[in-house]
């Protein structure tokens, strides 16, 4: 027997809630209101389970569930829809949080010179990184697009039914600072010939959270799409030793602590830009990024920046690329039925 469908709370799914930005987002959530469904949307069942029983322990009133998602294979995705379908009517907040950066490693003479020429630069963006370039996944799409866009795009068309029937679903889109127009081109969409294929991905999200709302205003729904960003946090992401990220975080609080205000290290400070997004009762601008901040004295707060080179017809090729795509494995899948 099918579980009963959940009805009228606030239902908030976040992906990558187990760790980083994404605890952050679960951390402020149930903070202003413990009464939210939180659904936990990770890939690791062992490491989902920490997170969760951490946050009871903070929260021991708060229903969290968790659903697992690879968010690098289509099936997988698809499947958790169901899942999240089966169980609820109506879904209000998607925070697509989860991200992948696959790196080589540093490129130390980078970071030379980037200190004497742009020191700032150095700390807000991944430029010194070896990224991977040219991984394909299993479904035969660039690896970082999959995991960064695709799947949370599959995950909005999916669930846009749900969104729209909570009367005021909002999305919230995890761009980057890094996130510039420059690194992204049209044809190459997936980021696989990118040198730098994780900004490449950042500008999709973008793209796709902005150019989305113009289908939504269309079609008439109840949904309203934002990108956001947790500025500089000394995340796991990157694959980098943990020396390294020891070293980084006493670097971020020396910037910090100058007056560098996106040097907010922990997730749970980058977390505030996508829950604020979220919770105003009134949120009408889409046309900026929301980005985290904080003071040199630890006060967290939120900035709106114009997304500058935004390009609604390349959001609208971006889009038709995705949906394109969507369809493809709709049709694949159900033709393997």
């Amino acid at each position: 027997m099918a579980a009963p469908i959940e009805k009228q709370r606030t239902v908030a799914i976040v992906t990558g809630a187990n760790t980083g930005v994404g605890y952050g987002i679960v951390q402020r959530l149930l903070e202003k209101d413990c009464s939210i469904k939180i659904v936990m949307a990770c890939r690791n069942l062992s490491r989902a389970k920490r997170a969760q029983s951490s946050l009871l322990e903070q929260f021991p009133f708060a229903d969290i569930d968790i659903e697992l998602v690879d968010l690098n294979s289509v099936r997988s995705v698809l499947e958790f829809c169901a899942n999240i379908k089966a169980k609820f009517d109506r879904v209000h907040l998607l925070f697509f949080n989860a991200a992948s950066l696959i790196t080589y490693g540093i490129n130390w003479s980078d970071i030379f010179w980037l200190f004497f020429k742009d020191p700032v630069g150095l700390m807000e963006r991944s430029d010194a990184t070896i990224q991977v370039r040219g991984e394909i996944n299993q479904d035969g799409m660039g690896s970082m697009f999959a995991a960064n866009v695709f799947g949370h795009y599959v995950i909005a068309r999916e669930l846009e039914k749900e969104l729209d029937a909570s009367g005021n679903g909002r999305i919230m889109w995890t761009s980057s600072l890094t996130a510039e127009k420059r690194l992204f081109n049209i044809d190459d969409w997936q980021g696989v010939k990118s040198v730098l294929p994780y900004e490449s991905s950042k500008w999709a999200c973008d793209l796709v959270a902005l150019g989305s709302n113009e289908k939504y205003k269309e079609q008439g729904c109840k949904i309203v799409s934002y990108s956001t960003a947790p500025g500089v946090v000394a995340s796991t992401i990157g694959n980098l030793p943990s020396w390294i990220r020891s070293v980084r975080i006493w670097i971020h609080y020396i910037f910090r602590f100058c007056g560098v205000t996106s040097q907010n290290i922990t997730g749970y400070r980058g977390a505030i830009a996508s829950v604020f997004v979220a919770l105003q009762p009134h949120l009408v601008d889409y046309f900026v990024r929301y980005t985290s901040a904080t003071t040199a004295w630890g006060r967290s707060f939120v900035t709106l920046a114009p997304i500058e080179g935004y390009d609604k017809r390349e959001a609208s090729k971006l889009l038709q690329h995705c949906e394109t795509a969507y369809q493809a494995w709709k049709v694949k899948l159900a033709q393997e039925k």
